[in-house]
């Protein structure tokens, strides 16, 4: 076994297994990164390739590619070697006979093999009917996919369980069997076309199945267990010529995926009742950084697309989408266009973003009301590059210019969590920066405590007018009013008017504060984020990504990385 173990290892890449987890920079022959054990703000982890093994100089933590896996995500030795060879898309050694991943497999590839049986059969004779008239599949495909069929009084599960000395017990802590609402255990799959779900390694780990009759929910996956999540999971993945096409395909659900294959596109793969995850990335990234997104075109579809911006957001992928104007899946669109179809069709995707943007403005008839709902749909983004990116796109929709747009997505929304953490009245409510401008006139002592803390690069521009007027000498808010334009003029007296106890402002400056330093990281990482755009030096480019790594790190931990700039 040893031997066998040892093969397996030298076979895998433990950079690419560490990379999924870890980001590094080669150094020489090594790589280096964060140490994903403990915490610290300089590199002290390596690993190295040739002899496939990692160690952190910083907390002592090392070994080979299973003990990198086993520990980070805290699984079993015999998970971490499954984990691994899913990550390197290889076999996994045959560890024991004895083992319940082994045993486990074992059971789901034999009710595999039995629902299809039984699909053949005089009792699968209306699902057979089923794929064969209103989806047009062979036999050959049906043996292809091996698709089967759980009867309604299906007894397959124990059958099979029996063969293998699998218990009740064991079968009800998998999924398997479920107590009906009378009490007695019967099959989680009754009267439903199956579809094998196999991982990485080709082995069967779940089923789908889907319902003949008006019973909801129309498609059912397999229960969880720690050798299946939808989330981490791919349908025909396993089955995948990505590399021969270049590009992965990312559809919705099993027939989606199947009809793909069937017109001879074996670079797709499906989700499984889930959106795009970040598991699916890490699977999808083994093998190509371009992917297209074929959701179904429905209400559902094109939402599920729009969610996968917060993963899609922190990856270097090219990724398009392509949407149907005449089929609700690519099922439908095939029976009508065929594969040559698929091929005109595929050269009208869009990139990502653009879809983003586009299906974000909606409506743009009224720019403000379509500039508003872009700005609500990208409110969760960090990137200062992503957003111009994004207002670009935004402003040739829209025929305007880029500045405006930029300065419409900057706005704040209503609702502000910084503006809501202090209420002091009905009126109106004070956001960090009208807070600053009540400082500065407080006293003498608060306002050089306030004036230590501000840069003009990251207040307000009402902020710094108010700034500006204390550094000529003026301290007096009467005297200061009659310097304002009208608008910041009544802006002004609103917050000199709100009658702010004096107990409070210290609870207000401390609030001020954290919120400047905030806004001081997020400024250097803009600019971080702009001269890495800018610059043509690799190892230049790989240092400013380690210090706005960093810088966003510390960011995370004050608190402020889930909001946009203030």
């Amino acid at each position: 076994m040893s031997k066998e173990l040892d093969e397996f290892k030298s076979k895998c890449d433990i950079a690419k297994v560490v990379s999924h987890y870890v980001s590094l920079e080669k150094v020489g022959s090594n790589y280096r990164g964060l140490c994903p054990f403990h915490e610290e703000k300089t590199p002290s982890f390596y690993v190295n390739p040739d002899k496939g093994f990692f160690h952190c100089f910083g907390c002592g933590a090392g070994g080979d590619v299973i003990e990198f896996v086993k520990k980070i995500e805290n699984i079993s030795f015999i998970e971490a070697v499954q984990r691994v060879a899913e990550l390197c898309g290889i076999d996994p050694p045959l560890m024991s006979k004895d083992t319940f991943y082994v045993k486990y497999t074992s059971l789901m590839e034999k009710i595999a093999a039995n629902y299809k049986s039984v699909l053949l059969s005089v009792r699968g004779k209306k699902a057979w009917q089923y794929l064969s008239k209103e989806r047009g599949l062979s036999k050959e495909e049906v043996e292809k996919f091996t698709l089967g069929y759980a009867p309604i009084d299906s007894d397959i599960v124990r059958r099979s369980a029996k063969e293998l000395k699998i218990d009740e017990n064991t079968l009800i802590k998998i999924g398997l069997l479920i107590r009906g609402k009378n009490g007695r255990l019967r099959e989680f799959f009754r009267n439903r076309i199956t579809f094998p779900v196999k991982n990485s390694s080709g082995r069967v780990v779940a089923f789908g199945g889907r319902a003949l009759n008006d019973e909801e929910p129309k498609y059912l996956n397999s229960a969880e267990n720690k050798y299946f999540s939808k989330s981490k999971i791919l349908y025909l993945f396993n089955r995948n010529k990505i590399k021969d096409a270049g590009f992965s395909i990312v559809c919705e659900g099993y027939m989606d995926a199947i009809a793909f294959h069937r017109n001879g596109f074996e670079n797709a793969c499906a989700l499984l009742g889930t959106g795009v995850t970040k598991f699916h990335i890490e699977i999808l990234k083994g093998v190509t950084r371009n992917i297209l997104l074929v959701l179904d075109s429905d209400n559902a579809g094109i939402n599920a697309m729009k969610r996968a911006a917060k993963i899609l957001a922190n990856e270097d992928l090219n990724v398009k989408v392509l949407t149907f104007e005449d089929s609700k899946d690519p099922d439908e669109f095939f029976s009508k266009h065929g594969k040559d179809g698929f091929r005109e069709i595929l050269k009208k995707a869009v990139e990502y973003w653009d879809f983003y943007v586009q299906k974000s403005l909606g409506e743009v008839g009224d720019p403000i009301k379509a500039l508003f709902r872009l700005r609500r749909s990208i409110s969760w983004m960090d990137s200062s590059v992503l957003k111009r990116q994004l207002a670009s796109k935004a402003a040739r929709i829209l025929m305007m210019e880029e500045k405006d747009v930029m300065y419409e997505l900057q706005q704040p929304l209503k609702e502000k969590k910084e503006e809501s953490q202090i209420k002091h009245t009905e009126n109106i409510q004070l956001n960090v920066d009208d807070y600053i401008v009540y400082l500065l006139f407080y006293s003498d002592e608060m306002r050089r405590r306030i004036v230590e803390h501000l840069e003009e690069a990251i207040i307000s521009p009402f902020a710094k007018k108010a700034l500006n007027i204390v550094k000529s000498g003026i301290t007096s808010p009467q005297e200061a009013m009659r310097l304002m334009e009208r608008g910041e003029g009544e802006r002004f007296f609103q917050i000199f008017t709100k009658g702010i106890p004096d107990s409070n402002a210290e609870k207000i400056f401390e609030l001020c504060v954290s919120k400047l330093e905030e806004r001081k990281l997020k400024h250097r990482i803009e600019k971080l984020e702009r001269e890495m755009i800018s610059t043509p030096d690799a190892k230049l480019k790989a240092k400013l990504m380690k210090e706005a790594m960093e810088l966003r790190s510390l960011l995370k931990r004050k608190g402020g990385a889930s909001h946009g700039r203030k």
